[in-house]
């Protein structure tokens, strides 16, 4: 297991970084050339994919080549290090969840304020929110770029360590902090919105319109979810999992691996429920699945009654 925890270590970041930084920059760019209004949860998920980039990014070009090649810790070239390091461990790792808890808030006033506001406000306090996030990640990275105050990838322990001083330990407990405080608020907001989904009914439109409408926001609501779930699972297992062993490959697992997965993860969740995202052979898998649970309808030319004929697949 020693011998060939290195080589499924380099194996499992390559593939994982790989997937996921494909994925998030094909979203970011179908996102980016979507034509038409944009609504402002899609903003939202536009600017989410950055950081995916980033982290995703940072492992394909960067920890999978230094892993890879063997070096120790002293061997590995300083400055690209802590930059490298402070963007995704610092900048992008904020970056995520701040925005991850503008997606729940936006679902909860959408939720509880539907017609509260015009559109054109609702887009302003969007983009203010946006450039706070970005201010946010910008501020964090530029903190940890101080002299020896950053997040450094040491290949003799396959993980991201921080520096030994205590600047790098007061920004551990700022970002620490930070992620907790971002983290309670997202969660917050999806509990308050998950009540409301269980309790109301909307009311001055048709059925039909009422349930395409309630479905729609129900799927953009568990979009949210999903992913919240992501980073909280990503904490647990930063904070507590990964001390249940002193063991090299298992702190691999629930810090470093756990890290990329969650940020390559998201971008599939995104994939998976923003059809306007999708490719051809993407769509085309998902409405053969469809078709394959549901029937044709059949109609004759001599009777006004359809006949349903099975699909068989």
């Amino acid at each position: 297991m020693l011998a060939l925890f290195p080589l499924l270590a380099v194996i499992s970041m390559l593939l994982t970084s790989f997937i996921g930084f494909v994925v998030s920059v094909s979203i970011f760019l179908r996102f980016a050339r979507k034509t038409g209004e944009f609504s402002d949860f899609h903003k939202f998920c536009l600017i989410k994919t950055i950081p995916d980039i980033f982290v995703c990014g940072a492992f394909l070009f960067w920890v999978v080549p230094v892993t890879a090649l063997s070096l120790t810790y002293a061997k590995v070239p300083y400055l690209p290090n802590v930059f490298i390091g402070q963007i995704a461990s610092g900048g992008a790792y904020i970056l995520g969840a701040s925005i991850q808890m503008c997606m729940a808030a936006n679902r909860f006033f959408v939720i509880y304020f539907p017609f509260r506001q015009h559109k054109t406000k609702r887009s302003y306090a969007t983009y203010c929110a946006i450039t706070v996030c970005l201010g946010l990640a910008v501020t964090y990275t530029l903190l940890g770029l101080r002299k020896l105050c950053a997040y450094v990838y040491d290949p003799e322990i396959f993980g991201w360590r921080v520096e030994e001083s205590e600047c790098a330990d007061q920004m551990t407990t700022l970002i620490f902090w930070s992620i907790i405080v971002l983290a309670v608020t997202s969660n917050t907001f999806n509990i308050a919105t998950a009540m409301k989904f269980l309790c109301s009914r909307v009311s001055g439109i048709r059925q039909a319109d009422a349930a395409r409408r309630r479905k729609k926001r129900t799927w953009l609501f568990v979009q949210c979810v999903i992913q919240d779930c992501l980073h909280l699972t990503d904490l647990v297992n930063s904070i507590f999992l990964f001390q249940l062993s002193e063991a090299v490959w298992f702190r691999y697992i629930f810090l470093c691996y756990s890290f990329l997965a969650i940020h390559a993860a998201d971008g599939i969740v995104m994939l998976c429920f923003n059809p306007e995202v999708q490719p051809k052979w993407f769509r085309a898998i998902g409405n053969s699945r469809h078709l394959s649970r549901t029937g044709v309808v059949v109609v004759s030319s001599h009777h006004s009654i359809p006949r349903e004929m099975t699909n068989v697949a």
